[in-house]
């Protein structure tokens, strides 16, 4: 959670102890339709303070886009005909190393849009690398001989709003959008490869 949604989650929960009391004060004067308004603002600020959690643990995990991000750079090493070692280094995430099978490196990921109206709570467009796999060239080699696909941060959580969003037509409000996005290179004569994350969608870019 960052520092935006902390202040207005800390100061919704306090708009709603304010209306607590101002309903409880009203029901002991007997004011009852003072009382039920004040129980409907509190119900709403309740639900709101609800949301911006919402928002926050579904969104655990991903990253903000500014511009053009970099998401991984990945260290290639051949270990024969079609099979290659692929260590993926990534900010502020452990170290990964994978044997990988194919002609060419794939890298897929998930990515939120907001609604205009949510980047007051400081989101914006964010992306969550998800998987890695091989890519062989000739389709008859994809189908017939090994695949190997390895989940990155253990893959989407069930608390993630990118598969939250799919089930559940209220999110729309907020989310403008989700979708993946995916880039593959071959990895013949190429030793490094930077997997950046534009507006757009993944770039990979060797070098």
């Amino acid at each position: 959670m960052n520092t935006t949604q902390l202040c207005v989650t800390a100061g919704l929960f306090l708009s709603a102890l304010v209306f607590a009391i101002l309903v409880k004060n009203s029901w002991r004067k007997r004011r009852f339709l003072g009382g039920f308004t004040c129980l409907l603002l509190l119900l709403v600020t309740v639900l709101s303070a609800l949301l911006v959690l919402l928002v926050s643990a579904g969104t655990r995990g991903y990253k903000a886009l500014v511009r053009e991000d970099l998401a991984a750079t990945v260290y290639i090493t051949p270990l024969g005909s079609q099979q290659f070692q692929a260590r993926i280094v990534r900010p502020n995430a452990v170290d990964t190393t994978l044997a990988v099978a194919g002609d060419e490196l794939y890298i897929d990921a998930r990515i939120l849009k907001w609604k205009p109206i949510v980047n007051i709570l400081g989101l914006h467009t964010a992306f969550c690398l998800d998987r890695v796999s091989g890519r062989y060239i000739d389709l008859r080699d994809e189908r017939t001989k090994v695949r190997t696909v390895y989940a990155l941060d253990g893959g989407p959580r069930p608390w993630d709003l990118f598969l939250l969003r799919t089930r559940y037509g209220f999110l729309s409000l907020i989310l403008d959008a989700q979708y993946g996005s995916a880039t593959f290179t071959p990895f013949r004569d190429l030793h490094v490869v930077r997997i950046l994350v534009t507006t757009s969608g993944l770039v990979a870019r060797g070098e």
